[in-house]
């Protein structure tokens, strides 16, 4: 046996390689063996939270100053840029990107601004508190508004929230005007509806109560009575709102004062030449083989009381309608029995009301 004082220095020298060895790492878990993990992420309900904050505190937070210039008035409003570009594309590049040219550059203690021309100030002020995750209460003047201004910028779920409202409120008293105006600010789901609205439930409804029926486009108008799934209870109900379009179109707005003194039917001037042509070329759609018998009679007087335009003391004339009215369209409607009443008789009689002096 060695010397026990090397021994012990042996033992000592082992001692301290050991203690200067790096630590074992822990063995990780591969793939193959799960191991329980958990993602995080942070609750909608707070995010909204902060973006309420930032709203609140609009002017120790903002970075830049949006002027807003309307068709009567003008309103400047403190921003966050990044928060109205994380919703817009187009204010994102009007803000960083390659329409950030329009942006003026700050002087000073002053922020940055950014013209927008072609916004109402009170439509922005709702898109911004919308943005921000405020609430949005709409009406719907204020959702046509706020429909063509958020389909601008791009803040798509505030377009299509406005676009489910009007919808909803399409009815029968409002559907001529929401058509005008779905076109203007460029709608098509509404301009949809509203025509859906008049070819498959309501022509003749919406002719007695919406105000505005007269003001319908008449090239519209012929593509809905075209169709051969046109809902009707009778062919009679389609000549009735016809007149009404036709006869009503001098009349003055619903609610304007001049309205409920407007001279009666009898005493107005007729409508004009064009008008009186578009509606013997409407007419032409007319299914004159569904309309029963007893009917006839009663639409003879209602066509000998109809106004019509004169031509230097002459009433004027069409060569082609009678031929065209007497040779109209034969197909039954896609909701009546396909049952056919001959009534080329009634279209004479008819067409020669209308060209009588």
């Amino acid at each position: 046996p060695g010397d026990p004082r090397e021994a012990a220095d042996r033992h000592t020298h082992m001692s301290r390689a050991d203690d200067e060895r790096p630590p074992k790492r822990r063995r990780v878990l591969s793939d193959a063996e799960d191991e329980p993990t958990r993602e995080l992420q942070r609750d909608p309900l707070d995010i909204r939270g902060s973006l309420l904050e930032l709203h609140q505190n609009m002017p120790s937070f903002s970075d830049v100053c949006v002027v807003v210039e309307g068709s009567k008035s003008s309103q400047e409003f403190a921003c966050i840029g990044a928060v109205l570009a994380s919703a817009s594309r187009p204010l994102a590049a009007m803000l960083y990107g390659e329409s950030s040219r329009m942006v003026t550059p700050s002087a000073g203690s002053s922020r940055p601004r950014l013209v927008l021309r072609g916004t109402e100030p009170w439509c922005f002020d709702l898109l911004l508190r919308y943005v921000h995750g405020l609430q949005v209460a709409l009406d719907v003047d204020m959702a046509l508004t706020l429909y063509h201004a958020a389909d601008y910028y791009e803040v798509l779920p505030l377009r299509d929230g406005c676009c489910a409202f009007l919808l909803d409120a399409v009815d029968q008293a409002n559907c001529i005007s929401l058509l005008c105006r779905s076109q203007s600010v460029g709608c098509e789901p509404l301009e949809t509806r509203c025509v859906e609205l008049l070819a498959y439930d309501h022509l003749a409804a919406v002719s007695k109560r919406d105000c505005a029926f007269a003001s319908l486009d008449p090239c519209l108008l012929e593509r809905v009575l075209r169709r051969d799934a046109l809902v009707c209870a009778t062919e009679e109900e389609i000549i009735l709102a016809l007149l009404r379009w036709y006869d009503d179109a001098d009349l003055p707005a619903a609610g304007s004062t001049s309205h409920a003194t407007s001279p009666s039917s009898d005493d107005r001037p007729p409508p004009s030449e064009e008008r009186y042509g578009w509606l013997l070329r409407l007419l032409r759609h007319v299914r004159w083989n569904l309309l029963p018998p007893a009917s006839h009679q009663a639409l003879i007087g209602r066509f000998a009381r109809l106004r019509t335009p004169m031509l230097d003391g002459v009433p004027p004339t069409d060569p082609d309608a009678e031929h065209v009215l007497m040779y109209s369209q034969q197909r039954p409607r896609g909701h009546v029995c396909s049952a056919v009443l001959r009534c080329v008789p009634l279209c004479s009689a008819v067409f020669a009301v209308l060209l009588s002096a």
